[in-house]
């Protein structure tokens, strides 16, 4: 992978995107909701990047929206998430231990797919935990368990993975086009989500200071 992003940052140097000033964006933040005091250190690293619009609007959208409504029934909860996807150029998810099962994750994910938006996976563990005041080990990257799978009338789809191997993903069944950043599976394969997109650790890599850039980057990847 280290060759393939190597190779992907040399034509984005090629032709300047590289060499621009990070853009500010507004962002939406996946997250499982028990994981909201971690996600609050990047809530307020990225206001600090990112601290308003010049029509003064929000400068992020997250799943703290969702967990509060879930007796509307799912048709609510995904149209919420549509709109809260629709005024972003990317979606950042923040991985806890148990963020990469959470129903509504992979459908915050699956949005950013549909709605040709930027994508990215950024590990919150390392922060310390409010109580026990130590970090815990790495959860699984969610990005790792969804995919762009090509079918064989040429349409692309979303799968996801689960006991039985690659399956269609059940919350959105219609065609979607094929991520920019996405390298092209072949006629009844797949390409997972993680092999084309960037992930990166907050608290190891200096997040507070990166994530604007981190968020820019994965943005300009998916045309945005």
């Amino acid at each position: 992978m280290g060759a393939l992003f190597d190779s992907y940052f040399k034509s984005l140097e090629m032709t300047g995107i590289m060499s621009l000033a990070p853009v500010k964006r507004k962002a939406f933040f996946s997250f499982h909701y028990d994981d909201i005091m971690r996600v609050n250190n990047v809530r307020q690293a990225f206001k600090l990047y990112n601290p308003g619009t010049v029509l003064g609007g929000p400068t992020f959208y997250d799943s703290s929206l969702w967990e509060s409504r879930k007796l509307e029934g799912d048709e609510a909860l995904k149209r919420l998430i549509r709109e809260g996807v629709e005024y972003t150029s990317v979606v950042c998810v923040l991985v806890g231990t148990n963020t990469w099962w959470r129903r509504w994750v992979k459908y915050e994910i699956a949005r950013s797919i549909v709605d040709e938006r930027g994508l990215l996976a950024v590990h919150i563990n390392g922060i310390n935990h409010h109580q026990r005041r130590v970090p815990d080990a790495r959860g699984v990257n969610p990005l790792t368990r969804m995919a762009v799978g090509k079918m064989s009338d040429g349409t692309y789809r979303i799968f996801e993975r689960t006991s039985f191997g690659w399956e269609r993903y059940s919350d959105y069944s219609s065609a979607v086009k094929l991520p920019k950043y996405l390298h092209e599976p072949a006629v009844g394969h797949v390409t997972p989500l993680n092999w084309n997109t960037m992930e990166y650790d907050f608290a190891a890599q200096n997040g507070s200071k990166n994530i604007g850039g981190w968020l820019d980057l994965a943005a300009k990847m998916a045309g945005r």
